[in-house]
């Protein structure tokens, strides 16, 4: 059943103007991976919150520390947003502008979209499961707090250590992607260049 849906999303996915296909696969993966690193931003601002909550009872120093982390955090998911949004729209227009170039250097058949499909399978399913460990990490984490008390600054720097690791391998897979799609232009270039006489 699984393979059959796949090879109905494929046909229609191949139907597409080739253009459309890149715009819409980029537009996916990089929505995804927009909602994802706010998802987890999220849960790890509710650790930070649960963190700050036991640390009422320690002296003032702890409490600014806590303080100190939550401004980190902040701007850590503001940029890593930024970062996203900035790659994504800069994606989109220099593919467009690679594509359209060499449309007019050399005209291009229409080619099958399954190279362009499975990348973008392969990029959601890889933000996915990223996205998945993490929260359970963070949802490990959580546990150990409720379970041992906190232990300044262990939580603390174990929050920011897994915000900053999971916008790192996000931006990698990101870039993996982007490496996915320039493949696959060149691919198209040199499909069309054994067509051409």
């Amino acid at each position: 059943m699984s393979k059959l849906l796949q090879s109905e999303s494929g046909t229609r996915f191949s139907q597409v103007s080739p253009l459309l296909q890149l715009l819409g696969g980029a537009t996916v993966v990089f929505l995804l991976a927009f909602g994802a690193d706010a998802l987890l931003q999220q849960d790890i601002r509710f650790f930070l919150a649960a963190i700050m909550e036991q640390d009422a009872f320690y002296t003032s120093i702890v409490r600014q520390q806590d303080a100190f982390a939550q401004k980190i955090l902040g701007l850590l998911t503001l940029l890593s947003l930024l970062v996203i949004a900035i790659s994504y729209v800069v994606t989109l227009i220099f593919f467009s502008l690679l594509y359209l170039g060499r449309l007019r250097s050399v005209p291009a058949p229409q080619l099958k979209a399954a190279q362009l499909l499975k990348t973008t399978l392969l990029s959601l399913r890889g933000i996915a499961t990223v996205t998945v460990i993490f929260l359970v990490i963070t949802a490990i984490y959580e546990l150990l707090l409720r379970i041992i008390g906190n232990l300044p600054p262990f939580f603390l720097l174990a929050a920011l250590v897994i915000a900053v690791m999971y916008i790192f391998i996000l931006t990698n897979l990101l870039f993996d992607y982007t490496k996915g799609l320039r493949a696959w232009v060149g691919g198209r270039k040199q499909e069309a260049g054994k067509g051409t006489p």
